[in-house]
């Protein structure tokens, strides 16, 4: 493992995995969802995929992530890097999950479940590609 890598937790790519999003604006009032987006690589504590936009550390994030097997989750989280990729006016976003459990800003444990069991759809992103 990369001494450089801070992640506790393995990133997984699950091919066909998309998610579509909408980022805090002004008051806190979300717009609509975006159009899909695939999903560079996820795991149980956030995800990294692309966005047309830049967004800044820290800013609030909903999304809505649909897996292969017809699965989908609502997810909130704050994007905590951000990168330009190769010219093509998308940003590549990391996203660090709110914690799991039953209050008002935190994500579901159902999605927690989910997110635990989904090795069997994965691909193991760690050994395939580091970022």
């Amino acid at each position: 493992m990369d001494e450089n890598e801070r992640r506790s937790f393995d990133r997984l790519r699950v091919d066909g995995a998309i998610v579509k999003y909408k980022v805090a604006r002004g008051l806190n009032v979300f717009k609509n969802f975006s159009n899909a987006s695939e999903i560079i690589n996820l795991s149980k504590s956030g995800m990294a995929f692309h966005l047309p936009e830049a967004v800044k550390h820290g800013t609030e994030i909903h999304m809505r992530v649909s897996f292969p097997d017809g699965i989908d989750l609502d997810l909130k989280g704050k994007i905590r890097w951000q990168r330009n990729t190769n010219g093509n006016n998308l940003q590549s976003v990391g996203v660090l999950f709110n914690p799991f459990g039953s209050q008002k800003h935190y994500n579901s444990m159902r999605a927690l479940q989910y997110l635990r069991s989904m090795k069997e759809q994965a691909i193991d992103y760690s050994e395939t590609e580091s970022e």
